[in-house]
């Protein structure tokens, strides 16, 4: 028997392998894609090594040693995932002539290709997608069409901005086209290309729109824009196509879901609804994005594989319920699960998650079999193939670990523990029935019926045998639930960290509290949409249990979200901590079916794992006995990192929007924050704000919120909301606020740093001005920088005369012509000076004159709208620059 049983053991615990070698496969090619960028190996030596794996897996499978078929056959797969990403060519987009970008009004005529969305934010502004037909410029005529997003403001670009986030209103709208699939139109607006930020950790934004087969962008006045009657051949493709047809279905539900009319919803849930259901998030606010991203349920928010899930199973039950057989509820599920695709706008997500469901339901018909972890594997491997890269997205990632996690993990711990009992729970009334059971199972049975005796006293028979069997089932429903969610989150800790930097602490309890209601949520709400097509009356009561759903759980999540520990940011996990978190789950998938010891060794090794990587820091990248200074590339703006000999961390400034139109981009948590986990930075020490304008402090609340600085440096600075705003995030962050003025000094972690202005007896002005600007020299050794803010030529005389000689100046007012007066540069005598300004900005900055002046002082420039980041390291003698590639 003993040998027997340790047989069946070893038997169970290679399971994990044969019972899912696609899974395993689609791993190993996710895995060498991932090499191919890590090892940098040329193209042909990863094809030769795949074609040599996969001849020794033929050989091995030929001779009958699948074990060796195994060996060679997934490092055959890893080779051929790093060869088909070097391979894979990147998507081709048509870029206009150099000419007419940037700097002339071009006339464009186009045909659009994605609907116009009000977006979110202060002001009402419209985006679209368009094709052009053809593009002008005086004489010049381009016809070749490219891709083109284009955002629409008011025509009054200066109209007050509330300081308020509220939602948008029909008022809000007026003057705005709304445009649809297909329509021509003709617009004049000045043409740009997409630039990423050039900051380690930044957001490949021109790979993504150049996805969506966008190259161009632009900012056109809604009154400019001018509809054209369609030509014969747009005619024909865009309003007798697939995509004119879907744009139709999709105004329609959304219109129904905003309607005024209809009164399903307020304008604040209807925004809500719309993002769950029909994926359109145009009109989500950022705090209510964070609120869903910080509990850990930001799934629920968007149209992802959950919502296709639970939205699948009902349709699926529905069908089943009125008798329909398991391929029609199938092929029934398949179509509208498409369908729903298709309405939610057909992106990577939703159509991965359709694509796996499809595939998981045509194996169940064909092999009668839940091989759900195999069909996932299998999906994932086509995903892979086709597009190499989707194994760095986020999204894809998240979802295959999900499934990855319930399929392989949580479902065979649910088969040893809680689902024999629920089979146990069948003809709970039958003492025959007992004997074919385990005796522990037979024992849970009499006890049950034991119990159900004494509750027949209060209740009656027929109640009581109807209670306890159902409320058996309701416990093991919360068991199963509570396993999997967190087995789930477990598996999930690692990719949240690196693509989020949230370790979704509360992510378990927010699920646990959220989940159940979510099916209700989203089934409640398709149907109060559906049915307004119908009745208004049965679609009001659909959706006054749907906003029920949705106000209960945005209670829940406010709750979890204003927890302390939501808060939790956390840094770039590195090589090491990655390696544990992947053992961790790859060691709990083997072991799940092994003996149960051995299964709970590795099920707690899994969350001890999960735990190091949601909260272990590891120690910052910086240069030891270095004074280093980094120009963040923040495009028209300041936000300079400086970091002292001893390792203490100062970020000056943390750029931020400029101008009237403004959208939910912050560039604290969008650019600053991404470069600084990227280099292990969890915490700052200080926080310099040099002057209260736009581009300076915009930035700044996000970083106090994230790093939690010690202090924050501040000058002589009029009251304004901004300020405000920074002063009370660093109140809750019980931070030192120190006014700094001319004259202080002060050590810092080796380095001596000397304010030079704004003067102590200095008078702002109501609002604020370049002059105001905090400026320091900060020494260390023989080398010293000047930082000054975007002081002007008065300011700039008054430094001069402290004689504050450097060897690097950080040009003020980002090579403004109001500011390097050469009376600076005489005084200052800097080798190097660097540049913070936007890409082509509209101020024309840095200017001719200004670089002519560095020029004829010698002065070696860097620009960041040129070279992106710029590093400056300092060993107290020499001063060594450095330009990271991105």
């Amino acid at each position: 028997m003993k040998s027997h049983r340790s047989t069946s053991q070893s038997s169970n615990s290679k399971r994990s392998i044969q019972s899912a070698p696609l899974t395993f496969a689609a791993t190993s090619f996710g895995l060498g894609v991932w090499l191919a960028g890590a090892l940098q190996s040329p193209v042909w030596l990863w094809a030769s090594a795949s074609l040599a794996l996969v001849f020794c897996t033929l050989a091995a499978a030929a001779i009958g040693n699948y074990r060796l078929g195994y060996a060679a056959g997934f490092p055959a797969l890893a080779c051929a995932g790093a060869f088909a990403r070097l391979w894979m060519p990147t998507p081709a987009v048509v870029l206009p002539p150099p000419e007419f970008l940037y700097d002339h009004p071009i006339e464009i005529i186009g045909h659009v290709t994605n609907d116009g969305a009000m977006l979110a934010g202060r002001q009402p502004r419209e985006r679209f997608d368009l094709e052009t037909e053809q593009i002008q410029l005086d004489d010049a005529t381009f016809i070749e069409p490219f891709g083109l997003r284009a955002t629409l403001f008011a025509g009054d670009r200066k109209r007050v901005e509330s300081e308020e986030n509220e939602y948008q209103t029909d008022e809000d709208h007026a003057g705005f086209p709304l445009l649809v699939y297909g329509e021509r139109i003709k617009f004049t607006a000045k043409l740009r290309l997409p630039r990423n930020f050039h900051n380690p950790g930044s957001f490949d934004y021109e790979g993504y729109l150049h996805g969506l087969g966008i190259s161009t962008l632009a900012s056109v006045s809604a009154k400019s824009i001018e509809i054209l009657p369609p030509t014969q051949d747009f005619h024909s493709w865009g309003f007798h196509s697939w995509g004119f047809l879907r744009s139709q279905i999709r105004r329609s539900i959304l219109s129904h879901v905003h309607s005024r009319k209809a009164r399903l919803w307020s304008e604040e849930d209807a925004a809500l609804f719309a993002a769950m259901i029909v994926g359109d998030d145009s009109l989500l606010l950022r705090h209510v994005r964070e609120e869903f991203q910080e509990t850990g349920v930001y799934h629920l928010l968007v149209v992802s594989g959950m919502n296709v899930g639970l939205l699948a199973f009902a349709v699926f039950w529905l069908a089943r319920r009125f008798r329909a057989p398991e391929w029609l509820a199938s092929l029934v599920t398949i179509g509208l699960s498409l369908f729903y695709a298709a309405v939610a706008g057909f992106g990577s997500p939703i159509l991965r998650a359709v694509f796996m469901l499809s595939v998981y339901l045509g194996g169940r018909l064909l092999y009668r079999d839940r091989a759900a972890l195999n069909t996932a594997g299998f999906a994932a491997l086509a995903v892979l193939v086709l597009s190499p890269t989707a194994w760095f997205e986020p999204a894809f990632q998240l979802t295959f670990l999900a499934l990855f996690a319930i399929s392989g993990i949580g479902l065979p711990i649910l088969e040893r523990t809680s689902a024999p009992y629920r089979q146990a729970l069948a003809h709970i009334d039958s003492t025959g029935y007992d004997l074919t059971l385990e005796p522990r199972l037979a024992q849970f049975r009499l006890d049950l019926r034991l119990l159900g005796g004494r509750v027949e006293k209060l209740t009656g028979v027929n109640r009581a045998r109807f209670l306890l069997p159902h409320l058996a089932r309701l416990v093991l429903s919360i068991y199963d639930l509570i396993v999997v969610s967190s087995i789930t989150q477990a598996v999930l800790v690692l990719p949240m960290r690196e693509g989020f930097h949230r370790a979704a602490l509360t992510g378990l309890p927010a699920n646990l509290l959220v989940l159940p209601l979510a099916g209700i949520l989203l089934n409640s709400g398709v149907a109060a949409i559906a049915l307004s097509y119908v009745s208004s009356f049965l679609a009001k009561i659909a959706g006054y249990v749907a906003s029920t759903a949705l106000h209960l759980t945005l209670s829940l999540i406010a709750t979890v979200s204003g927890w302390s520990v939501s808060q939790w940011r956390i840094a770039d996990a590195g090589l090491t901590i990655s390696l544990i978190a992947a053992t961790g789950i790859l060691i709990a998938f083997v072991v799940v079916r092994s003996r149960k010891a051995v299964t709970w060794a590795g099920i707690a090794l899994l969350f001890l794992s999960a735990g190091l990587a949601a909260l272990y820091r590891p120690a910052a990248r910086l240069e030891p006995g270095k004074l280093e200074i980094t120009a963040i590339d923040v495009g028209q703006g300041d936000s300079l990192l400086i970091v002292s000999p001893q390792g203490q961390t100062m970020l000056v400034d943390g750029g931020g929007a400029i101008g009237p139109g403004r959208s939910e981009f912050d560039y604290g948590e969008d650019v600053i924050s991404p470069y600084l986990w990227s280099r292990g930075i969890s915490q700052l020490d200080v926080v310099v704000l040099t002057h209260a304008h736009d581009d300076h402090i915009g930035g700044l609340p996000r970083i106090v919120e994230n790093f939690h600085p010690r202090e924050l440096w501040l000058g002589i600075n009029p009251p304004t909301r901004a300020l405000d705003r920074l002063i009370q995030a660093a109140s809750r962050q019980n931070m030192t606020i120190l006014s700094k003025a001319a004259g202080q000094t002060c050590d810092w972690g080796g380095t001596t740093i000397r304010v030079l202005s704004p003067p102590l007896d200095w008078e702002p002005k109501p609002k604020p001005r370049n002059d105001d600007s905090l400026a320091f020299l900060i020494s260390y050794g023989q080398n010293s920088a000047l930082m000054t803010g975007d002081v002007e030529k008065k300011m700039e005389r008054f430094i001069a005369a402290e004689n504050p000689q450097a060897d690097l100046l950080k040009v003020a007012h980002h090579g403004s012509a109001t500011s390097t007066t050469p009376e600076l540069l005489e005084a200052v005598h800097p080798k190097f000076a660097v540049i913070s300004d936007g890409f082509h900005n509209s101020f024309g900055h840095p200017r001719a004159e200004v670089l002519d002046r560095l020029s004829d002082a010698h002065v070696k420039v860097y620009r960041t709208d040129m070279l992106g980041m710029v590093q400056f390291l300092m060993d107290g003698k020499n001063v060594e620059t450095r330009i990271p590639t991105n």
